[in-house]
């Protein structure tokens, strides 16, 4: 009996089960009327059990072949050929170089407005302190921003960034970065040079170099504007540039290129003072090892000192060695040739010093790269200039940047022409114009500071001066070509030309400054000059000598009341009136016409 009711309640127990798994639950038959009653579509199958593939797939997986066996995509387009398809053959193929792809500048589109100033830093208040950003409040320079996009697209964009991080990195990082860089943009010839091209940045780096990090890559392009504004200022006031350069007949001539007179030379007006300027101080500098004189060019003078021990030295007799293809005495024809060797007589060609070249770098054997050359006109002036800072004697390379500071404040002291014949001086000049000078000599001097005992003549200063002029003005062409093809030329000297836009454009703003403060002078030098003559005109005035002027004329004495007769005025009167009333009868003495009067 027990097992019987236990078969029953199994038996409604699966026709309940099965009457919920295939007609569905209450809730479902009911969702499932009103769907059908409202003519909605119908749910998807949703559940653990597994589903019925998609219709237009040939299996149940995903990642079977057959699912993408119609798809089709398009073959890229092939590379083009290695250095254009050319065919090379011999060992001169491995120094090839594949040409870079071209950079050309961004799409040109609607720029957004100009914040205040120029960029986002000039909107912002005035602020000073350590919390600050440098620039805030300031109008922005447009040659900066220029020169600081050339730079970041030179160093991002070529360069694939800049070795280190914005948080650590220190002046060799920056040196490796444009060496990298410079490889890139330059022909194979002028690659070695590109360590030399890089200490422009060193130098620009040079004072952040205890610095936790010298900053990112607009930090250190801006430094390295301001560096190459202040070298090359230092350029025009030193005037070591063809464009600043005294035009005319000598250069120890004044000229309009260069304001105050005495020099250069220490023989000069100028070079004369600047010693007793420099004795009366006490400045004497330490001198090298061996103290050499420095001789009119600036190189060192010959020795005139015969020592003990080539006085105990046996003088040589004999005749004097031959030169190399020359005849001996027994071998040499006699008599003139039938030829004049001077048709000319006396006329000499003498070359002019502007027509002269002057070399201070040797070119490569191969002569694949020219030696670096320099005006003889410009080397002259140099050579003067600093024999007259370096007082006419060898100098070590830290004495010779110092006595350059020294020179230039010297100069910019003065402040008056008031007793003076020549305008010495240039009180155009400022500290910053002296620091500059001496941040320039010692740049370009940098491998002689540690020197102390080796002394420098004033030639071997202006080889230095030159070869780093050149090197930074092609280090700052590199950057300002940044968007242009690199055509990887061969290596020029990288010296500013006469016709240097750059350099002609800040020598007229030197010149108008200098202008400016020179007529100042002028006029106070004039005034006192005029208060002076009066001075002394009235110092020399004698009264004595004032020649007294004839007393006038006495003056008639005034009438008298006294002598006054009312009867006299009476009779008057009485006259005045009777002629008043007189009627008078004209008479003519000829006919005249009708209607004519007289």
């Amino acid at each position: 009996m027990r097992s019987f009711v236990w078969l029953l309640c199994l038996e409604h127990v699966i026709h309940f089960a099965s009457a919920s798994l295939f007609r569905g639950t209450v809730a479902q038959r009911r969702v499932a009327r009103e769907r059908r009653e409202h003519q909605l579509p119908a749910l998807p199958d949703m559940g653990t059990t597994p589903a019925k593939p998609n219709p237009g797939l040939g299996v149940n997986s995903p990642e079977s072949v057959q699912n993408v066996g119609n798809y089709e995509i398009g073959m890229p387009t092939p590379m083009p050929a290695a250095f254009d398809g050319v065919y090379c053959h011999g060992g001169a193929c491995q120094f090839r170089v594949a040409r870079p792809p071209p950079t050309m500048p961004p799409v040109m589109m609607t720029p957004p407005p100009l914040p205040i100033g120029g960029n986002m830093l000039s909107g912002r208040e005035l602020c000073r302190g350590l919390s600050c950003l440098h620039g805030m409040g300031l109008p922005g320079d447009p040659a900066l921003a220029g020169f600081n996009f050339n730079c970041v697209h030179l160093f991002n964009d070529i360069g694939g960034g800049m070795v280190g991080t914005d948080q650590a990195r220190n002046v060799a990082e920056v040196h490796e970065s444009f060496v990298n860089v410079c490889k890139k943009r330059v022909g194979i010839l002028e690659q070695p040079a590109c360590p030399a091209y890089a200490n422009t940045f060193v130098g620009a780096a040079a004072p952040k170099v205890n610095n936790p990090t010298v900053g990112g890559i607009v930090e250190v392009c801006t430094d390295t504007f301001f560096w190459l504004m202040a070298f090359k200022q230092s350029e025009i006031d030193l005037k070591l540039t063809a464009a600043a350069l005294p035009q005319g007949n000598s250069l120890l001539s004044g000229d309009l290129n260069r304001f105050g007179t005495g020099g250069p030379g220490p023989s000069s007006a100028r070079g004369l003072r600047w010693r007793a300027y420099f004795s009366a101080h006490k400045k004497w500098p330490t001198p090298p090892a061996m103290p050499r004189q420095l001789a009119d060019d600036g190189s060192f003078a010959a020795a005139l000192l015969q020592t003990d021990a080539e006085a105990q030295e046996p003088k040589k007799t004999g005749p004097k060695p031959l030169l190399p293809g020359a005849d001996s005495a027994e071998d040499t024809p006699r008599g003139l040739p039938k030829y004049s060797q001077n048709p000319c007589g006396k006329a000499k060609h003498v070359v002019p010093q502007s027509g002269t070249k002057y070399q201070i770098a040797p070119g490569s054997p191969d002569g694949a790269v020219g030696p670096v050359e320099v005006d003889g006109d410009l080397f002259t002036y140099c050579s003067s200039q600093f024999s007259e800072i370096m007082m006419g004697f060898a100098q070590t390379a830290s004495v010779t940047v110092q006595m350059t500071k020294d020179w230039c404040l010297w100069q910019a002291s003065v402040s008056s022409w008031v007793g003076n014949q020549e305008e010495f001086g240039h009180p155009d000049w400022t500290h910053r114009t002296c620091t500059g000078m001496e941040n320039y000599v010692a740049f370009a001097l940098r491998d002689q500071l540690s020197d102390a005992n080796g002394g420098l003549s004033a030639q071997q200063v202006c080889k230095k001066v030159f070869l780093t002029i050149g090197a930074v003005h092609r280090s700052e062409a590199i950057v300002q070509d940044a968007w242009a093809t690199s055509l990887r030329g061969a290596p020029t000297s990288g010296l500013p030309g006469p016709d240097n836009a750059e350099m002609k454009k800040m020598l007229q703003e030197a010149q108008a400054y200098a202008n400016k403060i020179f007529s100042k002078l002028r006029g106070q030098k004039a005034a006192f000059e005029d208060l002076n003559t009066a001075k002394m005109d009235t110092a020399a005035f004698d009264p004595g000598s004032v020649r007294a002027q004839a007393p006038p004329p006495a003056a008639p004495d005034l009438p008298n009341s006294a002598d006054l007769d009312a009867s006299v005025l009476l009779e008057l009167s009485v006259e005045q009136v009777r002629q008043r009333h007189r009627v008078d009868i004209s008479k003519t003495n000829h006919l005249t016409a009708w209607g004519r009067a007289e």
